[in-house]
């Protein structure tokens, strides 16, 4: 009874594994760093192809009016050969790529928002699919994202970083495998007995 509950507790983790929302807030380079995450970026990959769906708070409110993401920069993808291709774009802004760019140089191609018609504003999103043609994925896991429009007070423009904000699914595994380890620990008492 407990092998096939431990094995399909153990599918549902690998299944829900690949899908990861950041949060984003922590300042990575500028002067302004806000009270409050500003946006998120959620990552769901099957090998080398990128569902990405980025989602845009209130920045009015958060900075400052007329601010906008600009860019979200990628670390650790070396070289051309590693630029994906960008289909199935949907949303509140065009979605381009472009060359390096980013708050250092070990962010070496970016996710570009601007466009002179159309910004990533306040209360906006995109998605869009990321395929990357060589077979070494990138560490996706390093966003970094380009606040623009800012204050002159608060520098005019800053690039931030994020932590992984764990999905809904895996607070619900998380509380099943606890349950299941007090279920255990429970029945290993009375046995004892």
């Amino acid at each position: 009874m407990i092998k096939p509950l431990l094995a399909t507790a153990a599918l549902a983790i690998s299944t829900s594994a690949n899908a990861v929302t950041y949060e984003y807030g922590n300042l990575l380079s500028g002067n302004y760093a806000p009270a409050e995450s500003f946006a998120s970026l959620t990552v769901n990959n099957s090998g080398n192809v990128y569902d990405v769906t980025f989602n845009v708070f209130d920045l009015d409110a958060i900075f400052t009016q007329g601010a906008f993401i600009g860019a979200v920069a990628i670390n650790n993808v070396p070289g051309n050969d590693f630029v994906p291709t960008i289909s199935n774009i949907s949303g509140d802004a065009p979605v381009a790529i472009s060359p390096g760019v980013g708050p250092t140089p070990i962010y070496e191609t970016r996710f570009d928002f601007t466009d002179p018609q159309s910004r990533l504003t306040a209360n906006e999103s995109v998605s869009f699919t990321a395929t990357f043609t060589n077979t070494v994925e990138p560490d996706i896991a390093n966003f970094a994202v380009h606040v623009q429009g800012l204050t002159e007070v608060q520098g005019g423009s800053a690039w931030y970083v994020a932590s992984a904000v764990p999905e809904p699914e895996t607070y619900a595994m998380l509380l099943a495998g606890l349950g299941l380890m007090g279920f255990m620990a429970r029945r290993k008492a009375s046995s004892v007995k």
